[in-house]
């Protein structure tokens, strides 16, 4: 049977994968599909997956010991012989492996197929031609892609032909792929449209994945015959205690509503359209960008790697504390790897390859996942319990609860990962809420996650302490207010319990059966026949009304007991819950005061930080307004006043150069003065001495008048020279002068303006706090006001109930004077009514006793009647009795004449049938049955005159003078065919004047006597 089983989920899976295959050939090439025509044979089936050669068209070894092909899709009639020459433990184990390697095959199969034709249009779908190449949301090339990568990893396990690693490797990474996607549509899709609004995506996506998602996961769900057997708790059906002490029900509370039916495992594309069937197309983009998100984040955890977690809240305490400190209770739950001795190291990442060591990184995954979904839960939990809300379905209410968990919960735990890294100023200038928090460099994914769940679980714990210790309280103050109760009952609030259950039963006495038995007490029984007495019967009649309206009575009294404490019972309860509803109304009403005046000191103070943190916020934006506007003023100003003095030796050394380069000028000027000076003189001695030897003494005058007018120029220049010079050095001090007192009126200048601006902000923060005060004293005011008017409310409220209370003593006060004057009143009148009822009561007695009297009297009178009347009724008895018996004798007469005219008439009906040859019926039976009626009339008549006075009279059956039998006559009669009716006499006549003479010889006043008697008989049988 478990062959057989196996073998058809075999077959299911591969029908299933090659109808998926049909609609995408592309992903055909990857598959070796077997057919009936193939024939087997035993080369190539050396199982070594690292070479490169054919992959044989075989799953297993015919062993099934070793895995040859996992792409290898074998014909259906194949797979019902596969296996057959092994024993059948072999066989069922090799159809194991088998079944868990193709399973896991099918569902990557499936998922990589719909996840390629999700979002994708309709040119990289299935059979039609792709007119592009584009992999961003996976497309034929991803499918490829997985698969190739799938056949590397295989190649990369440690026993890549081991049918158990291969299998718990191919399951580990479909499992991995469906978490991915959980954890993307489930938690990153919800958030994001969330985040941005999108309102009508968030209810889509999760309306639909609760009905898709847990097809599509491992998650226990109950069957529909496990409603009355479940496992008990606190065992789980998943567990493995539970699997090993209840297998059966384990078995049907995990494995799906119907656990015995086939697993529909070809809807896993639709399940998973189902997911994003209510996107429109920019909606679904977003959510490839979430799993491409996903997919990276997975990533970068592999690129982390394995690392050692410290998993413990070390805040600011020293690391001996540390150490000494036992773990916690929320961190044992996290199966991390941290040893004790290298918590406060820093590990050094260990990156891990999808390809060469494919199970160490899917299991890294696979926690990362599961721990990402366990974070989830946890904080959603927590954000519940912190807004008190039933869902987070805002988007105002997520910004909110965002803010929150990043200042609560994941500001102190990157503080305390960057801390342990060695960047403990990272966050150290973080003042806004929407400023981005950024992983410090190093930390991993999974710690920084893994310390916010421990947070989380902490917070939890306390929380449940926290409402614990309520409860404790609660019930604390509950019995020490009973405790200090002043009352003499009993402290019942305690152990109260609920009031009984009032029932009503009706009590249902066996009436019919004591009246049949009290009835068949007394009776006579002959041989079809039993006869009760008159008496008898009259008495069980009786005593079957007595015991009816008993009955009736008791139910009665019981139903109005019955209703009266049901009345009584309701009636209580009602007192008690509305004593309960005024005490938790006071509760409400004093709980709601007390909140609304913290509400209001808060909001007040809230108020006041907020103003206060406004007007700074002001004061500096108008500082940095004009910060902006002085700015460059301010940069000239100081660059000026660091470049001050070199400016200032700067103009020195100018002024300097420039005296000296006067100075220069002139010398080189009166240098060229004089040279030229000596070269004219020297030029006129040559001319001298040429005119001397030439004789042109006509010139000498004019000669000596050009060297006087030389040497005068030149006296001239020397003087020009040296005016020239002093003015350059008036000049220069001038300028000095000048420059000097410039650079004093600019430091006065800045002086000033420095003063300038420190008063202007000293007056800009005198006016910030004179508001402030104004603010602070306008609020105090409204606080006086509104606590005046609140004085005010009181005291009118305290002066109404003040003369409510005046007034209702004043009524209080008139209503007892009015009862004592009522009571007064009527003791008054009492004493009256009494005197008179007192001489009431005398005259009363005198009239009870005459009546007394007058009543014995006639007591006397009367039982002097009664004995002479009973004398007269025995009398009267004696004389009936004679004249019955006389009339009994004269009856029993007429019936032996009867009986004689009767056998006349039957002998001359004899005689008239013998005449006619007709036998008749003898008549001696008639005689007979008349002998025997008159002989009983006769026993009856003596036997009732000793019983039961006045006895019954018997009258005789028929007194017709007309025999019996006539059916003689009528059958002569029909012979003829004729019908003769003869006369019918009267039946009762002959009684009739038998009873009317008897009764004409009767007194009338004996007849009425007759009758007393009867009546006075049958009031004695009562």
């Amino acid at each position: 049977m478990a062959q057989h089983s196996l073998r058809g989920q075999l077959i299911g899976y591969y029908n299933s994968m090659l109808r998926i295959l049909e609609d995408f050939p592309e992903v055909r090439k990857y598959f070796m599909i077997g057919d009936m025509t193939d024939h087997k044979n035993t080369e190539g089936l050396i199982p070594d997956p690292r070479t490169n050669k054919k992959r044989p068209a075989q799953l297993l070894t015919t062993d099934g010991k070793h895995v040859l092909n996992v792409f290898f899709i074998p014909y259906h009639l194949e797979a019902l012989v596969m296996y057959k020459k092994l024993d059948d433990s072999q066989c069922t184990r090799a159809l194991s492996h088998s079944l868990v390697i193709v399973s896991a095959m099918h569902d990557m199969l499936h998922y990589l197929c719909a996840h390629a034709r999700l979002g994708s249009s309709h040119a990289r779908l299935g059979s039609r031609k792709m007119e592009f190449v584009s992999a961003d949301w996976g497309g034929m090339e991803g499918v490829g892609a997985d698969l190739r990568e799938l056949k590397e990893q295989i190649s990369f396990l440690s026993g890549p032909t081991d049918p158990v690693t291969v299998g718990e490797f191919l399951s580990l990474r479909r499992d991995v792929m469906f978490l991915e996607l959980d954890t993307a549509i489930r938690h990153c899709m919800i958030n994001t449209f969330l985040s941005t609004g999108n309102i009508t995506a968030m209810k889509s996506i999760q309306d639909n994945v609760y009905h898709a998602l847990p097809h599509l996961s491992n998650v226990q769900r109950p069957s529909i015959f496990n409603c009355h057997l479940s496992v008990p708790e606190p065992l789980e059906p998943r567990d493995v205690k539970a699997k090993a002490w209840y297998p059966w029900r384990s078995f049907c509370g995990r494995n799906g509503p119907f656990p015995l039916l086939h697993w529909p495992c070809y809807k896993i594309e639709y399940y998973i359209q189902l997911c994003l069937a209510g996107l429109n197309e920019v909606d679904r983009h977003v959510a490839n960008g979430e799993i491409l998100g996903v997919t990276l984040l997975m990533e970068d955890v592999l690129q982390t790697g394995h690392q050692e977690i410290s998993l413990t809240c070390d805040q600011d305490e020293p690391e001996s504390v540390k150490g000494s400190r036992g773990p916690s209770r929320a961190a044992s739950r996290v199966d991390v790897h941290t040893p004790a001795n290298n918590l406060s190291r820093i590990s050094v990442p260990v990156s891990l390859s999808r390809t060469q060591e494919p199970v160490e990184s899917y299991r890294l995954l696979k926690f990362f996942l599961i721990l990402w979904k366990w974070l989830e839960y946890i904080k959603t939990d927590w954000s519940k319990r912190k807004f008190q809300k039933e869902q987070i379905d805002n988007t105002m209410l997520h910004r909110e609860v965002c803010k929150l968990y990043k200042t609560d919960i994941l500001l102190p735990v990157l503080q305390n990962v960057a801390r342990r890294l060695g960047q403990g100023e990272l966050y150290e200038g973080i003042a806004l809420d929407t400023e981005p928090l950024v992983m410090p460099r190093g930390a991993s994914e999974i710690e920084v996650r893994s310390k916010q769940l421990v947070r989380l679980l902490e917070l939890l714990e306390v929380n449940m302490i926290t409402e614990l210790r309520k409860k404790l309280a609660k019930e604390l103050s509950l019995t020490i207010a009973e405790r200090v109760r002043e009352e003499s009952v009993n402290a019942t609030d305690l152990w109260k319990k609920p009031v009984m259950k009032e029932s009503f039963t009706l009590t249902k006495p066996h009436i019919a059966d004591t009246f049949v038995t009290q009835l068949m007490a007394n009776c006579q029984e002959n041989d079809d026949e039993i006869t009760f007495s008159k008496e008898h019967l009259n008495n069980c009649f009786s005593e079957l009304a007595r015991n009816v309206m008993t009955r009736e009575r008791h139910n009665y009294e019981s139903y109005s007991m019955y209703y009266e404490n049901l009345l009584r019972v309701h009636h209580q309860l009602l007192y008690q819950r509305e004593q309960e509803v005024k005490q938790l109304r006071g509760q409400l009403n004093s709980a709601q005061r007390d909140i609304m005046v913290e509400v209001q000191t808060h909001l007040a103070e809230n108020v006041y930080d907020l103003l206060m943190e406004v007007t700074a916020l002001r004061a500096k934006v108008h500082e940095m307004r004009e910060m902006s506007l002085t700015q460059e003023a301010d940069i000239t100003d100081r660059v000026r006043k660091q470049y001050e003095d070199v400016v200032h030796s700067l103009f020195d050394s100018t002024a300097k150069l420039k005296l000296r380069l006067d100075e220069f000028r002139h010398e080189i000027h009166e240098d060229v003065n004089t040279e030229i000076n000596i070269t004219r003189k020297d030029a006129l001695n040559e001319m001298d001495e040429v005119r001397n030897k030439s004789e042109q003494e006509a010139e000498d005058e004019l000669m000596k008048r050009y060297l006087e007018k030389s040497d005068d120029l030149r006296n001239l220049q020397s003087n020009n020279h040296q005016l020239n010079m002093g003015f350059m050095k008036m000049k220069a001090m001038n300028g000095w002068k000048q420059q000097h007192f410039q650079v004093k009126f600019l430091k006065k200048v800045g002086e000033l303006s420095k003063d300038a601006e420190s008063s202007k902000k000293q007056n800009i923060q005198l006016e910030m706090k004179a508001k402030e005060e104004i603010i602070s004293l306008r609020k105090q005011l409204m606080a006086i006001k509104t606590a005046l008017n609140r004085a005010e409310r009181e005291y009118s409220d305290i002066k109404k109930k003040l003369e409510k209370e005046l007034k209702e003593k004043q009524k209080r006060l008139h209503e007892e004077q009015q009862q004592a004057y009522n009571r007064r009143h009527l003791e008054q009148t009492t004493k009256e009514n009494m005197n008179i009822l007192v001489r009431e009561l005398d005259d009363r007695e005198t009239r009870l006793k005459l009546i007394t009297d007058e009543k014995d009297k006639h007591e006397r009178l009367r039982h002097i009647k009664e004995e002479k009347i009973s004398k007269d009724i025995d009398v009267i008895k004696k004389q009936l009795t004679h004249e019955r018996h006389l009339k009994l004798d004269a009856f029993n007469r007429v019936d032996d004449l009867q009986t004689q005219v009767y056998d006349l008439e039957s002998v001359m009906i004899n005689r008239t049938q013998s005449a006619i040859s007709y036998s008749p019926a003898p008549t001696t039976k008639t005689r007979s049955s008349r002998i025997h009626s008159a002989t009983q009339r006769q026993s009856e008549s003596s036997r009732t005159s000793t019983s039961m006075w006045p006895p019954p009279v018997t009258w005789p059956a028929n007194r017709s003078l007309t025999p019996g039998p006539v059916s003689a006559i009528d059958q002569l009669n029909n012979l003829d065919g004729k019908k003769i009716q003869r006369p019918k006499t009267v039946g009762g006549r002959l009684r009739s004047r038998i009873a009317d003479q008897l009764l004409n010889e009767l007194d009338l006043d004996k007849h009425r006597i007759i009758v007393q008697l009867e009546e006075l008989q049958f009031e004695s049988g009562k």
